[in-house]
């Protein structure tokens, strides 16, 4: 007796021939569903038959590990890496005296100031400030803002390096067909043994689009699902192949 006890690892390869590798899955399932219908007659309406007129194969899995090429993918994109601009987070700083200017210094440098928005601790919006480099003076500022006092930066644009990865979300372009092969253990469970390696290649398959990205505030990994639905090519019946491959000792 053997038995399968190890979850997938996944390729996915597009048509451009670039591959996406998943090897941190929680779980992953293949789900195939057969369309039949019923054929009862003679005395007693007895079965008699079944007419099958379809075979549909899912794909799905939990994965733990991000992967911002895979995540493109999924809206039908691929990933650019460029240089760019991004929104800074709200912060609390702490204003000091610094040779007599009052000023607190951020993380980055402002692409413009005009975008930077910063409150008092009052919750009013303050005025005439001035930015050099990552510095940003409140000599001029209104309302005053004195040393020792915490100002609110809500925001500000900033550029980011030349290795910064992105992907647009298009609402008109959805996701592309892709090679899925799958491949978990056949194991001899009395010894632990691994007996061959199976594996499920399935020549087109079409990710749904359909996931969802939580966070949560306590800290801990969040898995990521995706669902894909293997289509039939024009010219053939067949989608795919299953493959058992013995491991030697």
């Amino acid at each position: 007796m053997t038995v399968v006890a190890d979850v997938f690892r996944v390729l996915a390869i597009d048509e451009d021939g670039d591959v996406i590798g998943r090897s941190l899955l929680q779980d992953a399932n293949i789900e195939v569903t057969v369309q039949s219908n019923d054929v009862n007659a003679g005395q007693g309406n007895e079965l008699i038959g079944v007419l099958r007129s379809g075979r549909q194969i899912n794909i799905a899995w939990s994965d733990i590990e991000f992967d911002m090429a895979w995540t493109a993918k999924q809206f039908g994109q691929d990933v650019i890496t460029s240089e760019g601009v991004a929104y800074a987070m709200p912060k609390w700083y702490l204003a000091k005296d610094n040779e007599g200017v009052n000023s607190i210094e951020l993380e980055n440098t402002p692409a413009t100031v005009h975008e930077m928005k910063v409150y008092n601790k009052e919750g009013k919006k303050v005025n005439g400030f001035t930015v050099s480099g990552k510095t940003v003076d409140f000599t001029a500022a209104t309302p005053v803002i004195p040393a020792g006092e915490e100002v609110e930066v809500r925001t500000y644009i900033y550029n980011t390096p030349a290795e910064t990865q992105s992907f647009f979300i298009d609402n008109k372009v959805f996701a592309k067909g892709i090679k899925v092969v799958l491949e978990t253990l056949e194991v001899e469970p009395e010894s632990d043994t691994p007996i061959a390696l199976l594996q499920y290649e399935f020549y087109k398959a079409i990710p749904d689009g359909n996931f969802t990205f939580n966070t949560a505030a306590e800290r801990s990994a969040q898995a990521m699902s995706s669902t894909l639905r293997v289509v039939k090519p024009r010219h053939s019946d067949v989608v795919g192949v299953v493959k058992r491959i013995p491991i030697e000792d």
